[in-house]
């Protein structure tokens, strides 16, 4: 009977070892298996709400790739579902020659970003600094970034400007001058380098190493429509093309050439 109850003994130490090894394997492969299944459950989320697509849209200062690495400047805006959470019910500010952006989605994988840019109609060059203006004549943006296609005013005199405040120039009336000249300039298709006013507010364009004399500019009209079919001609030229008495009625007009 000894020798039976010490069978029967070695075989249930054997079942709980079993029963027990068991149990250890199971504690560690269910962390084990949440731990994949939270891993597996984060790449199907990422994959299924990447970025792959950014729609940029009312930028000309800045490219669609400039104004994306400034939207999404973390890890975490590389997701749609994050980049909601980030800029639900907030534009984005403070960022040169931008009024604000909007970030919105458009689909689980497309980001859309509205640039509404500050209206600028010319810059200063001031003590290494390009001083940019708006339609009124306010300094909108202080930089040492010249834009391109957008003209540098000279002959304006100033002892001081301050940001986000009206430029301090004798005849503020130039504003106007200015705004009309670089819509002309713009609806003729014509990149002026530097728009020059000297004392008496006679206006000269400068093309390269061309000059444009226009005078008051009370023909600015006519002058730019035929600027427009003459400058081709004046490539490579370095001199005067003297347009002040243009008109239709008067449409001669003369260049002078430097003399090195």
């Amino acid at each position: 009977m000894k020798k039976k109850s010490k069978g029967m003994k070695k075989k249930t130490d054997g079942t709980n070892i079993s029963r027990s090894l068991k149990y250890n394997l199971t504690k560690l492969l269910i962390p084990l298996i949440i731990l994949m299944t939270i891993a597996v459950l984060i790449l199907a989320f990422h994959e299924m709400f990447k970025v792959e697509r950014v729609v940029v849209e009312g930028s000309s200062h800045y490219t669609t790739d400039e104004i994306t690495n400034y939207v999404l400047d973390s890890p975490l805006c590389r997701n749609t579902v994050f980049v909601n959470l980030i800029y639900k019910n907030k534009t984005i500010k403070d960022i040169p020659f931008v009024q604000q952006m909007d970030v919105s989605i458009v689909d689980r994988n497309t980001v859309k970003i509205h640039v509404y840019e500050k209206t600028v109609a010319g810059s200063i060059y001031n003590l290494g600094n390009y001083l940019y203006f708006d339609n009124d004549g306010i300094i909108v943006e202080v930089s040492k970034i010249k834009t391109e296609n957008l003209p540098v005013i000279t002959g304006l005199t100033f002892d001081h400007f301050e940001l986000h405040e009206p430029l301090p120039v004798e005849n503020a009336e130039v504003f106007d001058r200015i705004l009309n000249i670089t819509k002309l300039l713009n609806k003729n298709e014509l990149n002026a380098d530097i728009i020059f006013f000297d004392e008496y507010m006679n206006v000269t364009l400068f093309f390269g190493e061309a000059r444009i004399s226009i005078g008051t500019g009370d023909m600015a009209e006519e002058q730019f429509d035929a600027l427009r079919r003459i400058l081709p001609s004046l490539e490579g030229k370095k001199g005067i093309l003297h347009m002040e008495k243009y008109s239709k009625k008067n449409n001669n007009v003369v260049f002078e050439e430097d003399v090195d």
